[in-house]
Formats: C-alpha cells, structure tokens, sequence
C-alpha cells in the first residue's frame, strides 16, 4: 500500500471512530490540551507526513476534563487560613473520593466580569460604582489579570471587553449611565459566563455583579444561568444596591394635571383668593399613588425573599452582599477582592464520568474548627454510548 493510500485509510478510520469527544466537565466547550507522548499509540506504524496527513495530525487533540473549583476556608472568627497544605484537603464527586491533581495557594490570573444594573431604579445610586475601577485593577485583577465590562438594563452590552488597562477600565466605569425600566439580570449574566468561558481554564473566573438582585425582562431562565455558570467554573459574587435608598434619591415623579384636577375646588385658608397658584402652594403636587405602591413591593419583597443573585452566588462558591448591610459598595468590594485573593485553587479528573447530570461537589479539610466554601458542583452530560 501506498504512503498516500496509508494516509487515505488512517482518516476514514479516525472519522469512522465512535465520537468520545465530549463538552468538558463543566457542560460548556470542550477544553483541549495539547497531546503527550504517553497519549500516542505506541503500536501504530509512523505515517508519512503528506498534505492531507499532516493537516488532519495537526487537528487530532486530546480532551482535559480536569475540574478547577476554588475554595474559601475560614477560622472561627471569620479570619482567612492561608497555611493549608494539599494533604490537609479531601475532594468528594458525587460522594467519591478523588485524586487532587493541581494544588495552588495563590491561584492563577482572575478573569473578571463587572457587570452592573444601569436601568431608571438605580439611577441615582451609580455614583457609587463609577468610582470603583481603581479598586478592581489594584485588588483584584492585578498584573496578569484582565477585566471585561457588561452591563444591563432594557438590553445588554459589553461596554469593555477583556482588557488589562487600568486607565482604560476606569474610563469605561466612569462613563456608566442609566436608563430604560427593564433589568435583565439573567441575560447580562448568561453574557458574561459566554465570555469566561473563552478564557484559560486555569484561570479564576469571576463576576463581580452591581445590582438590585432582581431580574425583569430577561429571556435566559434561572435554571440556565445555574447551568452555564457551574459549567463554566465560573464564580458570581453579588453586590446589592438598596432599593430604598434609590427610591429616596429618586426624583419624584409628578404627573400632568388632569381635566379633573382643573375643575376640582380645593378648600383653602380663610381670606386667601382661591387661585391655582394659592392652591398648589398649599397642597403641594398631586401625589402619584401607583408609583409609591410599587416602590413600596420591591422593596419589601427585596426584605423578605432571597433574590436571584444571592442564589447564584451561592450555587457559583461566591458571595452576595445584601443591600440591606450598612457598609458602602467599597467597603465589600474590599472584602470580596481579600477572599478571591485567599482562595486555594484545587483541580481533579472526575473517575465517575460516567455519571450524567449534577455532580455534587464537596471538600473537606482534615483540621477542626475551620469553615470551607466552595462552588456546589457542575453539570455533565456523562460519556456517550
């Protein structure tokens, strides 16, 4: 046989071959490394390099299903345990126990995705954001990160792409305004995830997400957002504005006088000339009760129920401040960046692939009085038949 008929023949066995490719663990995109010698069959005869040969060797790669999740551990007080060692971790998949194939204190680059609700209900607290881009290069992106800015409102937008220029992502916060009634939290979510996902595998992916914690408007289900997310390794840390301060720096809204209120006497002190003027002085605007009715919902709604982002952050490994805390939007994105900063980064290969759906993960550190927080899992599809 021929070096060309030889060749022929390998690539109608390599695209006749039972397709084992798979998403990666995380249900996302494959994650491809580059093939080791101990990957390479050793019995196969060499093959002539020809054209067609060569360009269909350099598209055989080899599929890493290894699983990234970072994870917080704390004291008693609250304080961060930095002196850990890899045998004092123990990972459990599904309640199996597995190998620790990459240990780290420090972690690798953050990835991070600032996204920020922009609509008319928080208008007027963005002035707390726009000063943040500093804090996000110094603290958390540092030297070998990079940062991307979404955000949302009526629609989504990526205001910045992946940059890692500090004096770029300050201008682009600095520039934040708002508008529109709708805010789609679950899509400006979904979008930031889609662009993590096209980051290092290695790398720590982060949403750091300015917002209410409610979502109105979006197409994407709460359901996709857990999926994506925990599919893509991605940690949401949530950072919640308070909708009664926005209420009360809101301007009020004062409706156009109606042919009623023309025509409507008002009573008005005695010997005083029953003029418009007079009576506006005295009653002040029409109030609008359907705005303080809504108002008022959201903002025991927001007291009474766990909101969408807090879930998300719990499900992810991250945090969600409520809006309800005391500190300023600083003061938490000072803590926040200290935990990412804290975080050990573990990685194994799943030994139970073959088990679909949700894994559950779970580690334990072999030391009494400490608390972990990891991400609760990842989605995967199992292997093909």
């Amino acid at each position: 046989m021929s070096s060309l008929q030889l060749g022929m023949a390998l690539g109608a066995f390599l695209m006749a071959a039972p397709a084992h490719a798979q998403d990666d663990v995380t249900g996302g995109s494959p994650v491809y490394s580059k093939p080791t010698d101990s990957a390479k069959p050793k019995s196969q005869p060499a093959v002539p390099a020809g054209p067609d040969t060569a360009k269909q060797a350099a598209s055989i790669k080899v599929l890493s299903n290894l699983v990234y999740t970072p994870v917080t551990v704390t004291d008693r007080s609250g304080e961060f345990v930095y002196d850990l060692e890899q045998k004092d971790f123990e990972i459990l998949d599904n309640g199996t126990p597995q190998k620790i194939q990459s240990f780290e204190q420090e972690g690798g680059p953050v990835d991070l995705v600032v996204v920020v609700q922009t609509n008319d209900d928080v208008h007027p607290l963005l002035d707390q954001v726009r000063p943040l881009g500093p804090i996000f290069s110094n603290l958390l992106i540092g030297k070998q990160g990079s940062a991307a800015v979404v955000l949302y409102d009526d629609r989504v937008r990526v205001a910045q792409d992946f940059s890692n220029d500090s004096d770029r992502l300050k201008g682009t916060v600095d520039l934040i305004t708002g508008r529109g009634d709708e805010a789609r939290l679950n899509d400006a979510l979904s979008r930031a995830v889609e662009m993590l996902e096209k980051r290092p595998a290695s790398d720590r992916r982060i949403i750091v997400a300015f917002s209410t914690g409610f979502d109105k408007g979006s197409e994407t289900t709460k359901e996709d957002v857990v999926r994506r997310a925990t599919g893509a390794q991605v940690a949401i840390y949530g950072l919640g504005f308070n909708p009664a301060e926005a209420l009360l720096k809101k301007p009020p809204h004062i409706p156009e006088p109606t042919p009623q209120d023309n025509n409507m006497a008002l009573p008005l002190p005695p010997n005083t000339v029953p003029t418009p003027s007079m009576s506006t002085a005295t009653y002040g605007a029409p109030m609008d009760p359907t705005s303080v009715v809504a108002a008022g919902a959201e903002v025991l709604r927001s007291a009474v129920s766990s909101s969408p982002l807090e879930y998300y952050s719990g499900f992810t490994g991250g945090v969600c401040y409520s809006h309800w805390a005391k500190k300023t939007l600083q003061e938490q994105l000072d803590k926040m960046a200290s935990e990412i900063q804290s975080q050990y980064q573990l990685a194994y290969v799943p030994d139970n692939q073959e088990q679909g759906g949700f894994h559950r993960i779970e580690i334990r550190v072999h030391r009494p009085g400490l608390k972990v927080r990891t991400r609760a899992g990842y989605y995967f599809p199992g292997k093909p038949q």
